[in-house]
């Protein structure tokens, strides 16, 4: 269990603290929450980058071709870069804002729910109303996604063992009966306590990663590559939202990012222009542009929602490539129940602060997934719409909101351009939240029907 509360040590020297791009988060003392911040088990620089990698490199990587197909070379690449970039800067603004309330109120640490509910009632007398509301949302909605894309990998690691069970002469399986097999391993995973035992899992998922690209580059390099003009026009204006979702998805791990700095050994070096976050997440924005481009390029207007499927169903390597990304993905299913369990236990630990209820929270974060799997295993979907609203709401417009709050009310620049930002953050936020809503929607009736 994770011990995170303020120490008692006497203050350190003064540090200042910037805001990433511009702006100051600078107090009036000295105090540094850093400095009073007490990890049971910390994770150092590299393990917290073995995390994140692994945390953000998922199932959303291998639909990145798909993602190029809708948008076209050129304006896929440069939307990648940019909502990367956006996507960076939004957790940048979070982490740093829960870092200026802690400041204020002299406190080590405050989880997202708690930061979010003290920023707003000190911030702007009009949102003060609303303190209360947008913590329980906090958690209901990141709750709701870590849930969900648990869910999600249960079905991607049952049909890729299913297919290759039927490949080695194994007759048919039903995906249910698959994942209803991994029950036992994955639930006894999710009891591991800390992140600190849980690296050595994402360093092999890391591995087994870096050797399921190497398969997929081999199909891609194999052949000559045609490249048509075709491929550097966008498809429609309706695959906009799509592709934002698709990226986004890909790319926003805001539980995870949270869990991780949380328990960093120097946290300090985890925000910045220059900082492990920034770092890490330009390698995994580059990573995703190279399979986005040259996974379109070989296979054009053939390509389907994740490039496993393109490979050649008869070949042992393409069947090595998908039990890799399955290893991949369920080596990562304890790290993201992990932040399904650090949401839930926090709420319950005050009234039964037992290691029973710890374990039995722990289980239950873990089960959930496996009943919604079993229920319906063809989730995409309904996933992709809680996606849509989860991400667009907790990763995005939250972020800028606890900003305008954290600033308020002389801090916002000359222009007040920072609060412009913000703002323009969360309109951009709003249009990804109902366009994915609403495309999702669509392939939902589509799917039923």
């Amino acid at each position: 269990m994770l011990h995170i509360y303020a120490a008692t040590t006497p203050e350190p020297k003064p540090k200042t603290r910037g805001w990433p791009f511009g702006g100051s988060t600078s107090a009036t003392d000295d105090y540094d929450p850093h400095e009073h911040r007490v990890v049971e088990k910390p994770t150092t620089y590299g393990e917290t980058m073995t995390h994140m990698v692994k945390g953000c490199v998922g199932a959303g990587l291998l639909a990145m071709p798909n993602a190029m197909y809708r948008m076209g070379l050129i304006i896929g690449v440069l939307g990648v870069a940019f909502l990367g970039m956006f996507a960076t800067y939004c957790i940048q603004i979070l982490v740093l804002g829960q870092y200026a309330i802690c400041k204020k109120n002299k406190v080590g640490y405050l989880s997202y729910p708690k930061s979010m509910k003290l920023a707003l009632e000190s911030g702007p007398p009009v949102l003060r109303w609303s303190a209360n509301i947008f913590a329980v949302a906090v958690d209901v909605l990141l709750f709701g996604w870590q849930i969900g894309v648990c869910s999600v990998f249960l079905v991607f690691v049952a049909e890729n063992l299913r297919q290759f069970i039927e490949f080695c002469g194994g007759g048919v399986m039903p995906v249910r009966i698959v994942i209803l097999s991994l029950y036992p391993i994955l639930v006894t995973a999710c009891l591991i306590k800390d992140l600190k035992k849980l690296a050595p899992l994402s360093t092999f998922s890391n591995g087994c990663n870096a050797f399921g690209l190497v398969l997929i580059f081999f199909y891609l390099v194999q052949d000559d590559i045609v490249i048509k003009e075709s491929m550097f026009e966008m498809k429609s204006f309706y695959d906009i939202p799509v592709y934002i979702g698709i990226v986004l998805y890909a790319l926003e791990a805001v539980g995870v990012i949270l869990a991780l700095e949380s328990n960093m050994e120097k946290p300090k070096e985890f925000t910045g222009v220059f900082g492990l976050f920034s770092i890490g997440m330009t390698i995994i924005v580059i990573l995703y542009t190279i399979l986005g481009v040259f996974g379109y390029m070989k296979y054009g207007d053939d390509i389907k929602a994740s490039i496993t499927l393109n490979l050649p169903q008869d070949e042992k390597k393409a069947h090595a490539a998908k039990l890799l990304f399955a290893a991949t993905i369920l080596t990562s299913y304890p790290l993201q129940n992990f932040v399904a369990w650090q949401i839930l236990w926090p709420i319950m630990q005050k009234k039964y602060p037992s290691s029973t209820v710890d374990y039995g929270i722990r289980v239950l974060c873990a089960s959930i997934p496996f009943a919604m799997a079993v229920a319906a295993p063809t989730l995409g979907p309904i996933i992709g719409l809680v996606g849509s609203l989860c991400l667009s709401t907790a990763a995005i417009m939250f972020p800028a909101v606890l900003d305008i709050c954290v600033l308020y009310p002389d801090k916002y620049g000359p222009g007040s351009y920072k609060l412009l930002s913000d703002i323009m953050i969360i309109l951009l936020g709003g249009f990804c939240c109902f366009s994915g809503v609403y495309t999702s929607m669509l392939e939902i009736v589509e799917t039923l029907s």
